[in-house]
């Protein structure tokens, strides 16, 4: 099973989860207020997929306590792959502990101080702020709230102290539940932007669709490092994997050649034309 994230895109029928050959999403705006993303467990084997609301995006009631001290306590995951949640417990010194899928690893993240929401030239952090895949404490896509400060959530409550002897509910139900039934320990995560997944559903791709991001495998990469370093902007080793310091040597580059607003650490056709 294979997790992936769909920012800025909610599925049509949010409250029907089964597994399907596949299923149909709308784009839509994030506002940090409402679940405005879909959290998708796929099933390559079978060629089936299942798709739960959720939001991949900090609420902004979390963003406004982390303005004032000076960004920290809220994050913005940035999009790529992730390669290990892992069968967990959320929030485990609090009454409100479930099941969970926990992220291990350090990431990017984007940190805002200015206001509300985040922009590609808010402050990028390179470490593991223990983001967790976990469920949303929301009744819904119109429900005002949701319980992330920069974790992937779906909509639904967890069984947990707090709530008493009350079960798992909601969309986050059946997504613990088809998870944790599996031996798979560990899963992959794909984040990208509805944007990004409705490009790829429409097929006949050619070499302008090309993105090379954070997780990114593959020659082009090793490409995209050997241009970087003889414009002295990489230093780490030619490999083909899109890790920490080429995302940092893509990042200072764009800035130098487009402006902070423009550094988004994502390779399209723009970056790949003054490489």
């Amino acid at each position: 099973m294979i997790f992936l994230g769909v920012r800025g895109a909610m599925p049509v029928n949010p409250d029907q989860p089964a597994f399907a050959g596949s299923h149909q999403l709308i784009l839509t705006s994030i506002d940090h207020q409402h679940p405005r993303c879909t959290l998708v467990q796929w099933l390559p084997s079978q060629q089936k997929l299942a798709v739960y609301p959720g939001s991949t995006v900090p609420h902004q009631r979390y963003i406004r306590q982390a303005r004032a001290d000076g960004g920290a306590g809220a994050n913005q995951l940035v999009t790529g792959y992730y390669k290990d949640y892992r069968k967990g417990d959320h929030n485990l010194d609090s009454p409100t502990r479930h099941r969970a899928f926990r992220q291990m690893e350090a990431r990017y993240v984007q940190r805002t101080i200015d206001d509300l929401v985040y922009k590609t030239d808010d402050r990028m952090e390179f470490n593991n702020p223990f983001d967790n895949l976990h469920a949303a404490w929301c009744m819904g896509v119109n429900h005002p709230d949701f319980a992330s400060a920069g974790c992937q959530v779906v909509v639904g409550y967890p069984h947990c102290v707090k709530r008493g002897a009350l079960p798992d509910s909601g969309p986050w139900a059946s997504f613990v539940d088809n998870a944790y039934k599996l031996a798979q320990d560990r899963f992959p995560y794909v984040l990208l932007t509805g944007q990004d997944y409705f490009r790829a559903a429409a097929g006949n791709l050619d070499v302008s669709d090309y993105r090379l991001r954070f997780g990114s495998v593959g020659n082009e990469v090793r490409e995209l490092q050997m241009r970087l370093k003889n414009k002295r902007f990489y230093e780490g080793i030619i490999d083909d994997q899109f890790g920490p310091r080429t995302m940092s040597a893509v990042f200072t580059f764009q800035r130098a050649s487009f402006g902070a607003d423009a550094a988004d650490g994502i390779v399209e056709p723009v970056t790949l034309s003054a490489l």
